[in-house]
C-alpha cells in the first residue's frame, strides 16, 4: 500500500488534476485548505479534506498554531509527501520547511531558492544575468515617484504583483495611459508598493512546463494561451498543446538552472512568432493552471514527481500529441461576463464587438479543465460558484448605481 500524499492549498484547476493523477496510480490523496476562502475539494479523488488554522491567526496556545497543527496532522495521517498547490502554500511551506522536511518529502526546493521565484524582481534579475530578454521594469510606490519616471514609461504598461505572496485581487492589470495609472495610484495609496510596472510585450502567452531533477529536465510540455481572462490578458481560459519551441525551451532551462530549481515549474513567455522574439513574463514554482492539458496529452507531471520522490525512474514519453485544446470553464464564463459588460458600453458605436460574445465550436469542444463523467462534482460546483459570484457582484453594482439617483429623486 502506498502512503497518502497531502496537497496543501485549493485551486480547483490545479488541485483536482494533481489528485486525480495520483489517485489513478493508486496513491491516496488528502487536501488541506489554508483559509475559509478556499473552496472545499469536492472530488472522488480526495479521500479527506481538512481546513487548517489560519497562518495569520495569533494564539497563545502554540499547539493550536498553524505549524503545530500541520505537523501533528502529518504525523497522525502518515503522509510521506507534501505538494504545495498555490503560491500561498508555497510561501508557507518555505517558511516552515525545516520542521516539515524532518517529517516527509517536501515537493519544492529550499527557501532561498523558492524566494528567487516568489520575488519577481529577483527572478528578472537572474534572467537578465542569464542573457534572457525581460521587459523594462520599474517601481513607483506613489504618485511622486511615478512623475519622476513619467518620461521613461512607454504606454501601455502592465502592473503585476512584485511578490507572489502580495495580497492583490489581480494577476495582471493594464494601464493604457499615464493618466489612468496616476489615477489608480491616487485612488489606492498602497497599490504602488505592491506592484511592478513593465513595458507591454507583444506576442502570445506561451508556457514551458518542466519537471527538473538535479539540473536536468525529466519531462517537458508547451502550451499557448488562445484566450485569457480577463480578455486584456491574464490567466488562460483556453489553451492549446504545442510542440516545444527549441528557443523557448533553451531559455527556460537556462533560467531554471540559474535559479537552481528542483521540481515542477512553468516558465511563462510572451512570444512574437513573426519576429522570433521572446520576453520572460514570470516563473511559477508550483503546478500551473493548465495542468490538466499535459496530463490529458499523456505527460503526467504529478505521477513523475511522485516517482522521483520515491526513488523510481519515470517512463516519460518522447513525444506527445499536439493540437489538443483545453478550456477552464469558470475562467471562460468570467471572460465572457467581462466582455459582455464592455460590449454593452461600446455596442452602439461599435456593433462588431458583439461577435466576441459568440463562443466558437473549437472553444466549446475543448476538453474541460475539471469535467470528468466519473467525477462531475468539481466542474459543476466551480461553475455554479462562478455564476453566483458574478450575479451577486452585478446586483451590488446595480444597487450602488441606483442609490445616487434615488437620493436625487428624494
Amino acid at each position: 500500500m502506498k502512503r497518502p500524499v497531502l496537497i496543501l492549498g485549493v485551486e480547483p484547476r490545479i488541485t483536482i488534476p494533481i489528485a486525480r493523477s495520483l489517485r489513478g496510480h493508486g496513491v491516496p490523496v488528502e487536501v488541506a485548505s489554508l483559509s475559509a476562502a478556499e473552496p472545499a475539494a469536492r472530488t472522488r479523488a480526495v479521500s479527506e479534506f481538512v481546513r487548517l488554522p489560519s497562518p495569520d491567526h495569533q494564539t497563545e496556545d502554540q499547539s493550536a498554531s498553524f505549524p503545530a497543527f500541520l505537523s501533528r496532522l502529518i504525523s497522525q495521517r502518515g503522509y510521506d509527501m507534501l505538494i504545495p498547490a498555490t503560491d500561498a502554500a508555497l510561501t508557507l511551506v518555505s517558511e516552515h520547511e525545516t520542521g516539515l522536511r524532518e517529517l516527509l518529502y517536501v515537493a519544492c526546493p529550499r527557501p532561498h531558492v523558492v524566494e528567487r521565484i516568489l520575488n519577481k524582481s529577483l527572478t528578472l534579475d537572474i534572467a537578465r544575468k542569464a542573457g534572457i530578454r525581460v521587459p523594462s521594469t520599474y517601481r513607483a510606490s506613489n504618485v511622486s515617484e511615478l512623475e519622476v519616471l513619467s518620461k521613461q514609461l512607454q504606454f501601455p504598461v502592465v502592473g503585476k504583483p512584485y511578490h507572489k505572496s502580495s495580497e492583490t485581487d489581480f494577476k495582471v492589470r493594464y494601464f493604457p495611459t499615464y493618466e489612468g495609472l496616476r489615477q489608480a495610484l491616487t485612488n489606492d495609496d498602497q497599490l504602488g508598493s505592491r506592484i511592478l510596472l513593465q513595458e507591454f510585450a507583444e506576442g502570445d502567452g506561451v508556457g514551458i512546463e518542466v519537471l527538473m531533477h538535479h539540473g536536468e529536465p525529466v519531462a517537458l510540455f508547451q502550451h499557448r494561451r488562445l484566450k485569457e481572462v480577463p480578455a486584456s490578458g491574464g490567466a488562460a481560459a483556453v489553451a492549446i498543446a504545442e510542440p516545444p519551441e527549441p528557443m523557448l525551451v533553451d531559455q527556460a532551462l537556462v533560467l531554471l538552472r540559474a535559479l537552481e530549481w528542483e521540481g515542477v515549474a512553468m516558465v511563462e513567455f510572451r512570444y512574437d512568432r513573426a519576429r522570433h522574439q521572446s520576453s520572460l513574463m514570470e516563473v511559477n514554482g508550483r503546478y500551473w493552471g493548465t495542468l490538466a492539458l499535459p496530463i490529458q496529452a499523456g505527460v503526467d507531471f504529478p505521477w513523475y514527481e511522485w516517482q522521483i520522490a520515491h526513488g523510481e525512474k519515470p517512463a516519460v514519453p518522447l513525444n506527445y500529441p499536439v493540437g489538443g485544446r483545453w478550456r477552464w470553464s469558470a475562467g471562460y464564463i468570467r471572460r465572457w461576463h467581462g466582455l459582455a459588460i464592455d460590449s454593452a458600453r461600446k455596442a452602439f458605436n461599435h456593433p462588431a464587438v458583439l461577435k466576441e460574445l459568440v463562443p466558437s465550436f473549437a472553444d466549446l469542444s475543448a476538453r474541460d479543465a475539471l469535467w470528468d463523467s466519473a467525477d462531475p462534482l468539481p466542474a459543476i460546483v466551480e461553475g455554479l460558484r462562478t455564476v453566483k459570484h458574478l450575479a451577486v457582484s452585478d446586483i451590488k453594482g446595480a444597487l450602488r448605481a441606483l442609490r445616487p439617483a434615488h437620493r436625487d429623486h428624494a
